[in-house]
């Protein structure tokens, strides 16, 4: 029991600290493109087959303030490559945010991946893991902006998905 009283006294301390303002946070959509690094090993077979497939991704984020957001993330591949395909990439971030000028920002994501990856002619499985990533943000005016980023999904033996984003946004 004493261990947790420090714990829930450092949490109300962070919250103070952090108000939340429901008019000056803003909601966020945006598309992107993802050229990603795939590896998948079938149970089916004993190689591990490598590709490239580029994946169209769909996100919504929610800022609380200038420094915490959270998105989450969906996709799927629009082209097979090395015969891999990752199809329902879902994904659910926390982003730190680190606003550099009022254009320019640099963020880091730390959160959970699934996604569908097929193997041609061997067959297909849904894999998952702990994700995160490096990017950078940059913004045209208030509302539209432009963010490019490095985000490994999953690494495990079975599979592994990593991939450079580039994304356009928009603040509601």
């Amino acid at each position: 029991m004493i261990a947790i009283r420090p714990l829930s006294k450092t949490i109300l301390v962070l919250l103070f600290f952090m108000p939340v303002s429901i008019a000056h946070s803003s909601i966020y959509g945006g598309i992107s493109a993802l050229y990603t690094n795939a590896e998948y090993s079938h149970s089916s077979t004993s190689d591990s087959v490598q590709g490239h497939p580029i994946i169209l991704q769909g996100q919504v984020g929610f800022f609380f303030n200038d420094y915490v957001a959270v998105e989450g993330r969906y996709g799927t591949s629009i082209k097979r490559s090395g015969g891999l395909i990752a199809e329902d990439l879902f994904s659910a971030f926390v982003k730190g945010n680190l606003p550099i000028t009022n254009q320019v920002a640099l963020y880091a994501l730390t959160g959970y991946s699934s996604a569908k990856l097929d193997q041609q002619q061997a067959g297909s499985s849904s894999e998952g893991g702990i994700s995160f990533g490096l990017g950078a943000h940059y913004a045209f005016g208030k509302q539209t902006a432009v963010t490019i980023e490095y985000v490994n999904y999953f690494s495990d033996d079975t599979a592994k998905l990593g991939g450079f984003n580039l994304s356009y946004q928009y603040r509601f």
